[in-house]
């Protein structure tokens, strides 16, 4: 799949849609990568590679593909120029690279894809998705990707005490395996500024205000997710409302909140697995201060050693989880792919329910 005009990613989403009504079921895709536009002078494509099942034999594949294409507004695929073709751009362009290791070839199809080992976009989705056995020999040797391993998890969460990178991480890990990503809102809490210069009286609507936009957001993006990425990673897990308003709230307010939480988090699916980043009081101060943000300044270290006490008390009473404790206090995994090495490695490893706890 390609495309290089209009909304890319989005040509990309209807022709996924689109296939998945039509055609068959879509069982894997690749990362989505912007590439250079090859065998001619255009902007760049975002290209991805997808497998599916289908009950189509190849022409009828292809004529439901060529329509597709036309529905969403791609034109002639060339134009004869000086009695050669040339490529145009186009909103979206579905090859079929391979059948099920079919040998076929008409004058409307070839299967293989004649330009299979020649782009290396092709080859590196291909690599990613296994199925390296498609590819010329002589190409695969000149590509510089490898295969990466899938996560064995459908839903992860990346936890850590304020300043610790959890949202930096998840990003990147996001980036990395194609996951739709869940990332705290908390810029949109009104009261939170109001909360770090005086907790006692803004603590409760503080603590209000993140569970249900908490709720909101988990309840619309994880019931509705997009099927065509390969798992979802968030940076907070609905649980961190009870250990922040534990610590922060009064006892009647807490017991009020907590009525109201386990109300509505019954609803809300728990993640598979939760790496927390533990770092130490001066390390995440420093981190606090680099970002800059003016409200975070009233932040104490008691007030961060307290939570991150309430994080691991958390864990040791409702470990139903693996729960890896990561001590990344050596680590700087922004900076250096060694150090984000070592810590996307341990997502593409099982574990059994329970605390792990990892030091590098």
């Amino acid at each position: 799949m390609g495309s290089n005009m209009g909304d890319r990613a989005e040509n990309l989403t209807q022709a996924r849609k689109l296939m998945s009504e039509r055609v068959g079921v879509i069982t894997r895709c690749s990362s989505v990568a912007e590439t250079e536009s090859w065998g001619f002078d255009a902007p760049p494509f975002l290209n991805q590679a997808v497998i599916l099942q289908t009950e189509l034999p190849p022409l009828a594949l292809l004529d439901e593909l060529q329509q597709i294409e036309r529905e969403l507004g791609r034109t002639q695929k060339t134009q004869i120029v000086d009695g050669a073709p040339v490529y145009q751009s186009r909103t979206i362009d579905l090859d079929i690279l391979d059948y099920d290791g079919m040998c076929y070839q008409d004058s409307r199809l070839t299967i293989p894809h004649p330009h299979i080992g020649d782009r290396n976009f092709v080859i590196n989705e291909l690599v990613e998705l296994g199925l390296q056995e498609l590819i010329p020999t002589s190409c695969l040797e000149t590509s510089k990707k490898q295969p990466r391993k899938m996560i064995p998890y459908n839903y992860i969460v990346v936890e850590g005490c304020i300043g610790a990178g959890k949202t930096t991480l998840s990003k990147m890990l996001a980036a990395d395996y194609n996951a739709e990503i869940v990332l705290e809102r908390f810029a949109d809490n009104p009261f939170l500024p109001k909360f770090y210069k005086d907790p006692v009286h803004y603590a409760f609507p503080v603590e209000m205000t993140f569970l249900m936009d908490r709720y909101q957001q988990l309840k619309s993006l994880l019931s509705a997710r997009d099927l065509f990425t390969d798992c979802v990673i968030g940076d907070y897990f609905i649980d961190k409302c009870i250990i922040f308003s534990k610590n922060n709230l009064l006892t009647d307010e807490y017991n009020l909140y907590k009525n109201v939480f386990d109300t509505i988090s019954s609803f809300l699916p728990k993640p598979d697995m939760i790496m927390y980043l533990y770092n130490d009081t001066d390390h995440l101060l420093k981190n606090i201060a680099k970002r800059g943000r003016e409200y975070e300044k009233e932040i104490t270290a008691d007030y961060l050693q307290n939570i991150q006490d309430s994080y691991l008390t958390y864990f040791r009473q409702h470990a139903t989880m693996p729960i890896l404790l990561v001590d990344t206090s050596q680590l700087d995994f922004v900076q250096s792919k060694d150090d984000y090495e070592r810590l996307r490695q341990l997502v593409e490893q099982t574990y059994p329910t329970g605390i792990q706890r990892i030091t590098f």
